[in-house]
């Protein structure tokens, strides 16, 4: 059945009568602010002046888009406590480097925590040791994490996240957790406070993403504009064209045949060394490299982007933020929206919802979740049962996320087309490849699907797909992110299931969304992060784009901002009983956290990559430590913060000149300040340093390698990760979601699941299938 059968649902209307409170000081608690008003809440906001990225122009504006739909309260006033005293759902940043916001950031939690009525707080931090904040910024989330270690060149300094996206995580994060206590209701009170740190939140993705590199033997490093050794697969990375540059990615045999093939079977990919995609990004991609640059090179972004659309190859141009606002696709959509009373475009929502008309069954699936029984967070979505249709990384960390929160998540499957993830070859351990069948002995499937029940279905058979069905009865959520009419023409569309279980939400997660002249485009984060603008802003400069593609922020960016408005649509479907088709672009989720480029762009014209600096703050970047590729992390916010680092600065080999005392004086000079922090800092000890500089309320971090975060104090202290003990890959560790309720994380999942092993138990726990008819199905390899 076609998108056109089904109605259109206002988003607003998700989290009608949801009263919240915000108190920001960045853009991470602004956005989740933004992303509750947009989902129909009423959010009234604590009016301090933002903390960003964006020049002194575009901040405003920015301002104005983030606070779209909000109410203002006053600090300090009778407003804000009569807000409180009504809340449902209060976010509030604590920053230390502003003592006086966060002592009324604490201030307002403790209030919140002694209400009768008991709302649920988010208390966000952009860092957390021994339990207390430290000072932090977008520069310093993104070099905790270990994200900034793998972006740039292999001997130039290591590049940040650039414009505030490590904030902007924080708060998705932010918003999704309050709405995951608020939905699950526990009577446990404690479990009504929710700790989230945007530090937390970028390691948790660097921990997942780098399951595809360490465990290969593949190290966590900077690699110029490739991830390291293509991140297994060639090719993978920017490559210069004829007017540009384009992101090329294959992931698979298949794809890198079907490559060849368009380029005409040219006859050095005869040679044997370049048959195994997986052979050459280990031991050839430097030769490689030699022989695509020049056809790449002869052709412009247009003609490699027909190219990759004709054949399903996930190939983008790298285009500017201005360039991406003009992409016909996004006016397909809506997505954009002029700011009140200018012709500056700024987006709207990443989705879109529809509900069905579908005639409810006799007996509806209940709502599943009893607050009674959610006393630990391990356990707050006990009894919320997924079907899992996705593969990869944005749809199975989103079914991740709902696992380690307590929901069941069955896991579809089919021998013959597996998870891709699942074929990333055989981890190694010193040198030597693990045994056991090669698609379970793979870490990157292990850490995306811990804790899931793994089916076999081949939904080419029209009774695996009765089958399914019969399962969507008995499920609140199918995820999914296929290319879009996938499901429909396995007639297996969001009306034919609802029409079984009108409760049921389905999350579609496509590139560029359902419908529209890209919707067919296949790709993957880079892909996403080429077409957004995102990759044009990560270089050293317009002519040195190294972009993101070892981190690939693009698919935990999509997730979080599904799991925030599925979380919305299910306390809808709580509410009316009526479930909804999520229609999630992921290009558009991850332009959703530009909008501060986005607007500089209209401005200005043209933005180019930031490389670290900031226009407000100096210092701001990273500098090099004594030792081999040391760095550290620097972002001195207020005057009274450069007072204290002169004082520990002239104690050694430092001058600062007088009229570099103000932020002003030392924007007129930057080039001159960051030499002389430079050549100090060149003589300074990292860890040293950084406690020096944290103990006297600066901001400031390690530009961590994998190796510092996983050993780091402060990773164990907050229990980001668990070890599972897998069938093949023996004890493993596995990053988990980095939300916290009253002090506890998820609890100790499962590893992550056999193909088929749970088939026979789950049909017979869900369809009473008896265990001949399951064999035989197997047999006639329906479930297969």
């Amino acid at each position: 059945m076609g998108i056109e059968e089904h109605v259109p649902l206002d988003g607003s209307s998700l989290l009608v009568g949801v009263r919240v409170v915000e108190l920001s000081s960045s853009v991470a608690g602004a956005y989740a602010g933004r992303l509750l008003a947009d989902m129909g809440a009423a959010v009234s906001r604590v009016d301090y002046r933002l903390e960003t990225s964006s020049s002194e122009a575009a901040t405003p504006l920015l301002e104005q888009w983030l606070h779209k739909g909000k109410t203002t309260c006053v600090p300090g006033s009778d407003e804000v406590l009569a807000a409180l005293d009504a809340a449902h759902l209060v976010i509030a940043e604590a920053d230390p480097g502003d003592r006086e916001f966060c002592a009324y950031a604490v201030g307002l939690e403790q209030r919140a925590r002694e209400l009768p009525h008991h709302p649920v707080v988010v208390m966000l931090r952009h860092g957390v040791q021994d339990g207390e904040g430290i000072p932090g910024t977008a520069l310093t989330i993104s070099a905790w994490s270990g994200m900034s270690w793998a972006m740039g060149n292999p001997d130039d300094a290591p590049l940040t996240l650039p414009f505030d996206l490590g904030a902007y995580e924080g708060g998705i994060h932010a918003c999704a957790a309050g709405l995951a206590a608020l939905l699950a209701q526990p009577s446990a009170f404690g479990l009504r406070h929710v700790d989230v740190s945007s530090r937390d939140v970028l390691t948790y993705f660097t921990g997942m993403i780098t399951a595809n590199f360490l465990p290969y033997e593949r190290p966590w490093t900077r690699d110029g504009a490739r991830p390291p050794g293509s991140a297994g697969v060639y090719p993978a990375s920017i490559f210069p064209c004829k007017d540009g540059h384009v992101v090329l990615m294959c992931r698979s045999q298949k794809e890198w045949d079907v490559f060849i093939e368009g380029m005409g079977n040219p006859e050095w990919a005869a040679d044997p060394k370049f048959r195994d995609p997986r052979v050459v990004a280990r031991l050839y991609a430097d030769e490689a490299d030699t022989h695509l640059m020049p056809w790449i090179l002869d052709r412009t972004q247009q003609e490699l982007l027909d190219f990759g659309t004709r054949l399903g190859l996930p190939i983008a141009p790298v285009r500017s933020m201005r360039e991406a606002i003009d992409e016909p696709q996004l006016a397909h959509r809506g997505y954009l929206e002029n700011l009140p009373d200018t012709d500056i475009r700024v987006p709207t929502t990443p989705w879109q919802l529809r509900e069905s008309l579908a005639t409810a069954t006799e007996s509806g699936r209940p709502w599943p979740l009893n607050p009674d029984t959610a006393r630990s967070a391990g356990q707050l979505f006990e009894g919320l049962r997924i079907l899992d249709l996705s593969w990869v990384w944005s749809g199975p960390l989103v079914t991740s996320v709902l696992c380690d929160l307590g929901a069941e998540v069955i896991k579809i499957e089919h021998t013959n087309n597996m998870d891709s993830s699942r074929t990333r070859g055989r981890a190694r351990r010193n040198g030597v490849e693990i045994e056991g069948p090669e698609h379970e002995v793979t870490p990157y499937f292990n850490q995306m699907n811990h804790g899931k029940r793994s089916v076999t279905l081949n939904l080419k058979e029209k009774r695996a797909r009765e089958i399914l069905l019969d399962m969507v009865e008995h499920c609140d959520v199918v995820v999914e992110n296929m290319r879009p009419g996938a499901l429909r023409r396995l007639g297996l569309g969001y009306e034919v299931l609802a029409e079984r279980n009108p409760g049921v939400v389905l999350l579609s997660m496509s590139m560029a969304g359902q419908s529209g002249p890209l919707s067919g485009m296949k790709g993957y984060a880079g892909v996403m992060a080429a077409m957004s603008g995102m990759e044009s802003l990560i270089g050293y400069d317009e002519d040195t784009i190294v972009g993101s593609l070892a981190p690939a922020l693009g698919d935990p960016n999509a997730a979080g901002h599904a799991l925030s408005v599925l979380f919305a649509a299910l306390f809808r479907r709580r509410e009316t009983g009526r479930g909804a088709w999520i229609d999630l672009s992921q290009t558009e989720a991850l332009m959703n956290v530009l909008v501060g480029p986005m607007i500089e762009s209209q401005i200005s014209g043209r933005v180019g990559p930031p490389a670290n600096t900031h226009p407000r703050f100096v210092p701001n970047g990273h500098f090099r430590c004594e030792g081999d590729d040391s760095w550290i992390a620097l972002s001195i916010r207020r005057d009274s913060e450069w007072a204290a680092f002169t004082e520990l600065a002239t104690a050694g080999a430092f001058e600062a000149r007088p009229e570099w005392s103000t932020a002003a004086g030392r924007s007129k000079d930057v080039s001159s300040v960051e030499r002389a922090i430079a050549r100090w800092v060149s003589t300074r000890k990292r860890d040293e340093l950084l406690d020096e500089l944290l103990s006297r309320g600066i901001a400031a971090a390690p530009v961590a390698s994998f190796e510092d975060l996983v050993t780091s104090d402060w990773k164990a202290e907050r229990g980001l990760t668990a070890i599972v003990a897998h069938p093949y890959l023996g004890k493993t560790e596995v990053f988990l979601v980095p939300w916290r309720f009253a002090g506890q994380g998820p609890e100790t999942p499962a590893p992550g699941p056999i193909l088929g092993s749970s088939t026979q138990a789950v049909l017979d726990e869900l369809l009473s299938l008896p265990a001949d008819e399951v064999h035989r199905l197997q047999h006639e390899q329906i479930l297969y």
